[in-house]
């Protein structure tokens, strides 16, 4: 297929939504989730918050078979949602995860209507009410959220700094790509 008779639709998820379910759905991705001296997991755990210069926790992911190295979940968020923004030379469209949650006609029309095509009326939309994740990589089906659990769970505020601990708070404000998370419109959570 050639690239030209193409135009690629990238989906971005809001890194305050997108860590913590990368802590309960790490799929190929490996990180430390611990410290030592720490009862439980620390999610999403960005820096060693026992170290006094706050050492990066680097991430492993597999992806198209081959192992690559990020210097931290929030470098692998900006890197793999913003590879497009930064160096494709082709037309493409950035679409935010939340606009097809909670505006699921308005945002397929807008896509379908830039790429030439046209869009039945909504009385003629089907929304998909289930999961439209499949398969076993994704976790337990009465796990996986449907239309309405999506709309409850993103529809609700942050938690104060997204209940990151103070460590990751800071260094998610300092790794994050502020041009690329202000040009999607996202917000950080209040800091208290």
């Amino acid at each position: 297929m050639n690239k030209d008779d193409c135009l690629p639709i990238v989906t971005v998820r809001n890194p305050f939504d997108w860590m913590p379910s990368m802590c309960r759905h790490p799929y190929t991705a490996r990180w430390a989730r611990r410290e030592s001296g720490k009862s439980g997991e620390l999610c999403p755990h960005l820096v060693q918050s026992d170290t006094p210069k706050k050492a990066l926790v680097g991430v492993e992911v597999k992806l198209a078979e081959k192992w690559l190295h990020y210097d931290s979940l929030a470098h692998l968020w900006n890197e793999w949602y913003a590879k497009y923004y930064k160096e494709a030379t082709f037309p493409f469209l950035i679409v935010r995860f939340e606009d097809l949650t909670f505006r699921q006609f308005e945002t397929t029309k807008i896509i379908c209507e830039c790429a030439g095509g046209y869009v039945k009326p909504l009385s003629s939309f089907k929304y998909i009410i289930n999961s439209a994740k499949q398969g076993p990589g994704h976790g337990k089906e009465e796990d996986r959220t449907g239309m309405v659990k999506a709309w409850i769970k993103y529809g609700k505020p942050y938690d104060m700094k997204a209940g990151f601990s103070e460590a990751d708070w800071k260094a998610s404000k300092e790794l994050l790509s502020k041009d690329f998370f202000d040009k999607l419109g996202y917000r950080y959570p209040q800091s208290g």
